[in-house]
């Protein structure tokens, strides 16, 4: 055997090596025991994600983001490096802008539910809604704040919200508290829930 020949023959065994070598470590890479459980976490993750069937508030979005903050350092900029695993990539995709995500899902919910309940909404005390007023009562944040001026159907818009609560999102009625600073108010919004037969009431502070 030649110079020439043994040096191809080492090469082709350095090559084969070399290659063995990547196999066994990219094959390792995803039998590692964290790489395993940050895998099982966001499956749980995306799981919960295309469970989503309500608004989501933003003290909710914060919880979902701390409960997988760990995975997410785990994953982060790492879809590439574990390119077999789908996972990884939609999770990246979903949790690495995360508030944004859910900006758009609230936003696409609120859309969903004005299509679904617009024949609800066009006889709330025998009134037709406006898109504002519809937005402020799908809206479930975990607190808003509704500005509007005199006559503009502001309590039009709480009853709304109160029936859309106890009709739709079949919230108790023992579970809602109505609140107003003066008893005329408190006398009209009563007046106003009796007529509409909402089993509620509300009072002064």
């Amino acid at each position: 055997m030649n110079s020439a020949t043994a040096a191809l023959l080492l090469l082709c065994i350095l090559l084969i090596a070399i290659v063995v070598i990547r196999y066994r470590s990219a094959k390792q890479k995803y039998e590692h025991a964290d790489y395993l459980h940050h895998l099982e976490t966001i499956k749980t993750f995306i799981e919960e994600v295309n469970s989503l069937n309500d608004y989501v508030t933003w003290v909710a979005r914060d919880g979902i983001k701390t409960r997988y903050a760990l995975a997410g350092r785990y994953f982060k900029n790492k879809t590439s490096y574990y390119k077999k695993e789908p996972a990884v990539k939609e999770f990246n995709a979903i949790y690495g802008d995360w508030d944004q995500y859910i900006k758009q899902y609230n936003k696409d919910y609120v859309s969903t539910q004005k299509e679904k309940l617009e024949g609800y909404f066009n006889n709330i005390e025998g009134k037709i809604l406006d898109d504002q007023q519809r937005t402020a009562i799908i809206t479930d944040e975990y607190s808003n704040l509704i500005i509007a001026g005199a006559g503009s159907s502001k309590t039009l818009t709480i009853l709304g919200k109160v029936q859309y609560l106890i009709e739709q999102k079949k919230i108790d009625p023992n579970e809602i508290l109505l609140l107003s600073f003066t008893k005329k108010t408190v006398e009209e919004l009563n007046h106003r829930l009796q007529k509409i037969n909402l089993n509620t009431r509300a009072t002064t502070f």
